[in-house]
């Protein structure tokens, strides 16, 4: 929100997230070998999709490892140096989710309380917090954001897909153990744990 004492740059046009969204669940489908949702009843074999989901997560971690800082930095810079407007917009995150990005940037904790002040106190605790110049950095944001965007979304739904794969063959005709299904998957198994505890919960089991 605009606040008395700061000039403000010119807002970012924001990248077309729905259309992001959209196609990640497209690349996702289509990754799985599935051509709509309800083929995951219908066709998908559980033993096979749940490794084709953790490929999926793990290639987002990985473009999110890559790209996370990348806009992060651009973020910060933007804003404590340049005062940009609607920039939570830009980068398609929730006011909520903005906030905790800088933070965690500029103190480790995502829950740290950002410094508020005029143009000049906010460039100050900035560098006093060694947050870098970012050259270029609104081209960079609208670079990196939609990257971290499509690769969180594609996650979001990959996981969905692997909990129901691991209820899938935690239950008859598979009975699988966790621990099965973590080494077929190559993964931890506290994480086949979780999913099939999220999935139980989702089915009301």
């Amino acid at each position: 929100m605009p606040k008395a004492g700061i000039t403000y740059g010119p807002r970012i046009k924001a990248p077309n997230y729905d259309q992001i969204d959209k196609d990640a669940e497209q690349k996702v489908l289509e990754d799985l070998g599935l051509k709509r949702p309800e083929d995951l009843v219908a066709k998908a074999r559980p033993d096979a999709l749940v490794v084709k989901a953790a490929r999926i997560i793990e290639q987002a971690d990985a473009e999110l490892a890559l790209h996370l800082d990348e806009r992060d930095e651009a973020l910060a810079h933007l804003w404590f140096y340049e005062q940009r407007l609607g920039l939570s917009g830009t980068a398609g995150l929730t006011n909520m989710g903005y906030r905790h990005a800088l933070a965690r940037l500029m103190f480790g904790d995502k829950r740290h309380p950002l410094p508020n002040g005029t143009n000049a106190e906010l460039v100050q605790a900035a560098e006093e917090a060694g947050i870098k110049r970012v050259a270029d950095a609104e081209e960079k944001l609208l670079k990196a954001a939609p990257i971290v965007y499509a690769a969180r979304a594609r996650r979001e739904i990959a996981v969905r897909y692997m909990q129901e794969a691991v209820l899938a063959l935690s239950q008859e005709p598979y009975g699988w153990k966790p621990e099965q299904i973590a080494e077929h998957a190559g993964v931890h198994r506290d994480l086949i744990y979780k999913q099939r505890a999220a999935a139980r919960k989702r089915h009301g089991q």
